[in-house]
């Protein structure tokens, strides 16, 4: 398994038609190319997104004038079969390090990429000897 950093916005939005329209076309309109988004929820959607423009991003929503965290995610490249994400879920439940979230980025040539965040990212990233990482 392939490990690296990266970072997540997330903000709330209203729930209300325009709203993810609003901050992407200001962030299209900024060249900002977005490598993923997920959205959860219905009264008050959180929306986050991984870009790796995230000082540009940033700058943009706060223009807009919206509120947002930047938080660390952990990145993974596994293998694409049965068993791998329980072995990789079970070093971490081990180590004591609870996950919070966690969403595939890709599926290509028989590997998985995808993104998690931990409560203990040290932790983790000692537990899957991940030695890169991006400042929040």
């Amino acid at each position: 398994m392939r490990t690296k950093a990266v970072m997540e916005i997330s903000m709330e939005l209203p729930n209300v038609p325009g709203s993810l329209a609003r901050v992407t076309e200001a962030l299209a309109e900024a060249n900002i190319n977005i490598e993923t988004i997920c959205a959860i929820g219905r009264v008050a959607p959180n929306v986050a997104l991984v870009t790796k423009q995230v000082p540009q991003a940033k700058a943009v929503l706060d223009k807009l004038g919206i509120n947002y965290s930047v938080s660390e995610l952990l990145k993974m490249v596994m293998p694409d079969e049965p068993g791998v994400l329980a072995q990789f879920s079970r070093r971490l439940a081990d180590a004591g390090v609870n996950m919070n979230s966690i969403y595939i980025l890709s599926k290509f040539r028989g590997e998985t990429e995808l993104v998690f965040s931990v409560d203990d990212p040290v932790k983790a990233r000692e537990t899957l000897n991940i030695h890169e990482s991006v400042p929040p």
